[in-house]
């Protein structure tokens, strides 16, 4: 049986955010969809809640309002209020939950191919204080991880690239990236930013 032809070759989970200040916002949205999980390598919940409660930022969250992951769909920087911290243009931030929860970005493989991520995460933060975070790549719900990192604004490494990982994925297969509450358990300030680009190699 023939192969379903891919009709795009990259995917920039930056520019493509579908900022649910929009009326037409949909979660899914296209290759990209927008979650949680409980556990690192649990079962993926969709965030169905629309999220503006670190204005002036929108985005999509749990029912309870976290984790959450949001956008800052203006070209200037922005301070997200209550945790005054300074979000670069145009960013993409994920939030993980009170209780351990991942804040999860998924990418579906529209067609058979290989596939190759690239991009960062970064920890966020103002005047020595920011995000202490876990961060992760699981292939297809994989419980062993491609890429993972830990994140500490104030004390630690303050980003993580990944580069040329490549990934066979079948059509429906996926790659998770996911932010996690970080080796001291408490999610306060752990607003961490991902720059994601996936790319058809073959």
């Amino acid at each position: 049986m023939a192969c379903l032809a891919i009709t795009a070759s990259s995917w920039d989970a930056v520019a493509e955010f579908n900022d649910s200040a929009n009326p037409d916002a949909k979660n899914p949205s296209g290759v990209w969809s927008y979650g949680w999980k409980k556990i690192l390598a649990g079962r993926f919940f969709l965030a169905l809640t629309h999220c503006n409660d670190l204005p002036p930022t929108s985005g999509w969250s749990s029912a309870s309002g976290n984790p959450e992951i949001g956008h800052n769909s203006h070209s200037f920087p922005v301070t997200l209020a209550p945790d005054a911290l300074t979000l670069p243009p145009h960013a993409l931030f994920m939030r993980p939950g009170l209780n351990g929860e991942y804040a999860v970005l998924r990418f579906t493989a529209p067609a058979d191919g290989t596939y190759k991520a690239s991009g960062q995460f970064y920890a966020l933060g103002d005047n020595g204080i920011g995000a202490t975070t876990d961060v992760w790549i699981l292939p297809n719900e994989n419980k062993t991880a491609a890429f993972s990192a830990l994140l500490a604004y104030s004390s630690g490494a303050r980003a993580a690239s990944f580069t040329s990982k490549v990934y066979p994925l079948r059509k429906g297969n996926t790659l998770d990236f996911e932010v996690g509450y970080g080796a001291n358990k408490n999610y306060d300030n752990d607003i961490t930013g991902l720059i994601a680009l996936i790319e058809v190699v073959r």
